[in-house]
């Protein structure tokens, strides 16, 4: 039985990190549309590789893949001697096909509870690569247990544009469902000006659904785990 046969589904997230995302819910008998709103590319290259050899660490954290992989873009990871920790699953199996051990990862998959529960020393150096939109939560809550946190955006997210006749042909399909896996898909999103109907709003996890909350968009659901998976659970369930 396809639990999801009938169902079309919108995909907001970045054409490089949607095919997983697809094929799961295909596997489920979905109609998926793939909608990138995002798209990401490299920054302060030069300025990372500097840091990282000229000062030594203690921590090195990961709150996306994205970081992960531009991270290793710039950085040989058989330089590598620091702990390494990361919000969630996905970001540790990135980080793992780079040949290194992940030390931490949160009970639960957000970078709030990652800054809560690392297992810090008072005065431990900390280096968070990330994005150019990233929040400063996790670096005020490290700092606040007397870390010594410094922070580089190695990537920026960029909205991607479409024109009035590519979102026409795509909103005149009914969709059932429309998934966000960031905030920075949902303010893209509402760049777009496209006026919701019935469509049940999933999110990947609370900072997203806060974003789509302060957009005035009604979520239907979050996912828990903030995984793909507890996405497409979600998506089931409602």
């Amino acid at each position: 039985m396809l639990p999801l046969k009938n169902k079309t589904v919108l995909i907001t997230r970045s054409a490089d990190q949607s095919e997983d995302f697809i094929n799961k819910l295909q596997d489920l008998g979905a109609n998926t549309i793939a909608l990138p709103l995002i798209e990401t590319t490299a920054t302060n290259q030069h300025e990372l590789t500097t840091l990282f050899n000229t000062k030594k660490y203690d921590w090195l954290i990961f709150t996306s893949t994205n970081a992960v992989k531009f991270f290793f873009e710039s950085v040989n990871s058989k330089n590598i001697s620091c702990k390494i920790a990361v919000v969630g699953e996905k970001t540790k199996t990135v980080v793992e096909e780079n040949g290194l051990k992940v030390d931490f990862i949160p009970a639960e998959f957000t970078a709030k509870q990652l800054a809560n529960q690392l297992p810090i020393t008072e005065n431990d150096t900390v280096l968070i690569p990330r994005s150019d939109l990233a929040k400063n939560d996790i670096i005020e809550i490290l700092k606040e247990r007397r870390c010594k946190v410094e922070s580089i955006a190695i990537y920026k997210n960029s909205t991607v544009v479409y024109s009035k006749t590519e979102l026409n042909n795509i909103f005149k399909q009914r969709i059932d469902y429309i998934t966000f896996t960031s905030g920075s898909t949902v303010n893209s999103f509402t760049k777009l000006g496209i006026t919701l109907k019935n469509e049940k709003v999933i999110c990947i996890g609370p900072e997203t659904e806060k974003v789509a909350i302060q957009n005035n968009i009604s979520v239907s659901a979050t996912a828990n785990p903030h995984t793909i998976e507890g996405m497409i659970n979600s998506i089931k369930k409602s």
